[in-house]
Protein backbone atom coordinates (compact mmCIF):
# COMPACT_ATOMS: atom_id res chain seq x y z
CA UNK A 1 0.00 0.00 0.00
CA UNK A 2 0.90 3.65 -0.80
CA UNK A 3 -0.10 6.84 0.94
CA UNK A 4 0.66 9.62 -0.61
CA UNK A 5 -0.09 13.60 0.05
CA UNK A 6 0.77 16.86 -1.67
CA UNK A 7 0.81 20.32 -0.01
CA UNK A 8 2.07 23.84 -1.44
CA UNK A 9 3.59 26.55 0.70
CA UNK A 10 4.13 30.00 0.77
CA UNK A 11 7.74 29.44 1.27
CA UNK A 12 11.11 29.53 -1.15
CA UNK A 13 11.77 25.81 -1.50
CA UNK A 14 15.11 25.92 0.26
CA UNK A 15 13.26 26.58 3.91
CA UNK A 16 11.14 23.87 2.56
CA UNK A 17 14.72 21.75 2.73
CA UNK A 18 15.89 23.00 5.50
CA UNK A 19 12.27 21.92 7.62
CA UNK A 20 13.41 18.53 6.68
CA UNK A 21 17.06 18.24 7.57
CA UNK A 22 17.27 20.67 11.11
CA UNK A 23 16.32 19.34 14.01
CA UNK A 24 15.42 22.41 15.82
CA UNK A 25 12.67 22.37 12.42
CA UNK A 26 11.38 18.95 12.99
CA UNK A 27 10.84 19.19 16.76
CA UNK A 28 8.24 21.75 15.76
CA UNK A 29 6.13 20.05 13.42
CA UNK A 30 6.89 16.21 13.68
CA UNK A 31 5.41 15.51 17.28
CA UNK A 32 8.21 16.73 18.77
CA UNK A 33 10.67 15.01 17.67
CA UNK A 34 14.58 15.85 16.44
CA UNK A 35 15.90 14.35 13.58
CA UNK A 36 19.66 13.03 13.25
CA UNK A 37 21.24 12.29 10.65
CA UNK A 38 24.71 13.20 8.24
CA UNK A 39 22.63 13.47 4.96
CA UNK A 40 24.11 11.07 2.98
CA UNK A 41 23.37 8.51 0.85
CA UNK A 42 23.66 5.22 3.25
CA UNK A 43 23.93 6.70 6.49
CA UNK A 44 21.37 6.38 9.34
CA UNK A 45 18.64 8.86 9.97
CA UNK A 46 16.09 8.32 13.27
CA UNK A 47 13.59 10.89 14.91
CA UNK A 48 14.03 11.26 18.48
CA UNK A 49 11.88 12.54 21.31
CA UNK A 50 12.13 12.83 24.78
CA UNK A 51 15.06 10.41 24.93
CA UNK A 52 12.46 8.06 22.79
CA UNK A 53 13.84 6.77 19.32
CA UNK A 54 10.41 7.21 17.17
CA UNK A 55 11.82 6.17 13.92
CA UNK A 56 15.12 4.44 12.55
CA UNK A 57 15.88 3.75 9.05
CA UNK A 58 18.79 4.60 6.35
CA UNK A 59 18.82 7.45 3.27
CA UNK A 60 18.74 5.38 0.84
CA UNK A 61 18.76 8.46 -1.77
CA UNK A 62 19.50 12.11 -1.66
CA UNK A 63 19.33 14.83 -3.88
CA UNK A 64 20.24 17.87 -1.54
CA UNK A 65 17.40 20.38 -1.52
CA UNK A 66 15.03 17.90 -3.65
CA UNK A 67 14.69 14.76 -2.52
CA UNK A 68 14.99 12.73 0.37
CA UNK A 69 14.44 8.67 0.23
CA UNK A 70 14.19 6.37 3.35
CA UNK A 71 14.21 3.00 4.76
CA UNK A 72 12.64 3.01 8.29
CA UNK A 73 11.27 1.48 10.72
CA UNK A 74 8.71 3.09 13.10
CA UNK A 75 8.91 2.37 16.79
CA UNK A 76 6.39 5.02 18.87
CA UNK A 77 4.76 2.26 20.18
CA UNK A 78 4.86 -2.08 20.36
CA UNK A 79 2.20 -2.39 17.41
CA UNK A 80 4.33 -0.21 14.88
CA UNK A 81 8.11 -1.70 16.18
CA UNK A 82 6.70 -5.37 14.90
CA UNK A 83 6.41 -3.83 11.47
CA UNK A 84 8.57 -3.86 8.66
CA UNK A 85 10.39 -1.34 7.21
CA UNK A 86 9.05 1.05 4.86
CA UNK A 87 9.81 3.56 2.29
CA UNK A 88 9.30 7.09 3.03
CA UNK A 89 10.09 9.64 -0.01
CA UNK A 90 10.03 13.66 0.39
CA UNK A 91 10.38 15.49 -3.09
CA UNK A 92 10.59 19.70 -3.07
CA UNK A 93 9.45 21.34 -6.31
CA UNK A 94 10.36 25.16 -6.51
CA UNK A 95 7.10 26.54 -8.05
CA UNK A 96 8.56 30.10 -8.07
CA UNK A 97 10.38 32.34 -5.85
CA UNK A 98 8.57 31.57 -2.85
CA UNK A 99 6.13 28.94 -3.61
CA UNK A 100 7.20 25.74 -3.11
CA UNK A 101 5.45 21.69 -3.66
CA UNK A 102 6.30 19.14 -1.34
CA UNK A 103 5.66 15.68 -2.49
CA UNK A 104 5.29 12.62 0.24
CA UNK A 105 5.18 8.81 -0.70
CA UNK A 106 4.92 6.46 2.19
CA UNK A 107 4.90 3.21 0.26
CA UNK A 108 5.71 -0.60 1.19
CA UNK A 109 2.80 -0.31 3.43
CA UNK A 110 0.99 -3.67 4.57
CA UNK A 111 -2.56 -1.94 4.32
CA UNK A 112 -3.88 -3.84 7.55
CA UNK A 113 -0.55 -3.07 9.39
CA UNK A 114 -0.52 -0.67 12.43
CA UNK A 115 2.33 1.49 11.18
CA UNK A 116 -0.15 2.12 7.73
CA UNK A 117 -3.35 2.88 10.27
CA UNK A 118 -1.17 5.07 12.13
CA UNK A 119 1.02 6.89 9.78
CA UNK A 120 -2.58 7.03 7.65
CA UNK A 121 -3.45 9.12 10.17
CA UNK A 122 -0.29 11.36 11.13
CA UNK A 123 1.09 12.38 7.96
CA UNK A 124 -1.78 15.09 7.64
CA UNK A 125 -0.78 15.85 11.10
CA UNK A 126 3.01 15.98 10.46
CA UNK A 127 2.31 17.75 7.23
CA UNK A 128 -0.14 20.45 8.49
CA UNK A 129 2.47 21.43 11.10
CA UNK A 130 4.99 21.81 8.96
CA UNK A 131 3.25 24.32 6.74
CA UNK A 132 2.22 26.32 9.64
CA UNK A 133 5.42 26.73 11.10
CA UNK A 134 6.85 27.16 7.72
CA UNK A 135 4.63 30.05 6.96
CA UNK A 136 3.93 31.40 10.03
CA UNK A 137 6.99 30.71 12.31
CA UNK A 138 4.92 29.28 14.90
CA UNK A 139 4.00 25.40 15.61
CA UNK A 140 0.53 24.10 14.61
CA UNK A 141 -1.46 23.85 18.33
CA UNK A 142 -3.12 20.38 18.62
CA UNK A 143 -5.78 19.63 21.13
CA UNK A 144 -4.55 17.00 24.04
CA UNK A 145 -6.04 13.34 23.21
Amino acid sequence: MKLAFDLYLAVPSERVWSALTDPTLTEGYFYGSRVQSRFEKGEAIEYSAGGMKMVEGRITAIEQGQKLVVSQRALWDESVAKDPASQVSWEVTKLGPSTTKLTLVHDGLDAKSATCVQSNDGWPVILSGLKTLLETGKPLEMPQA
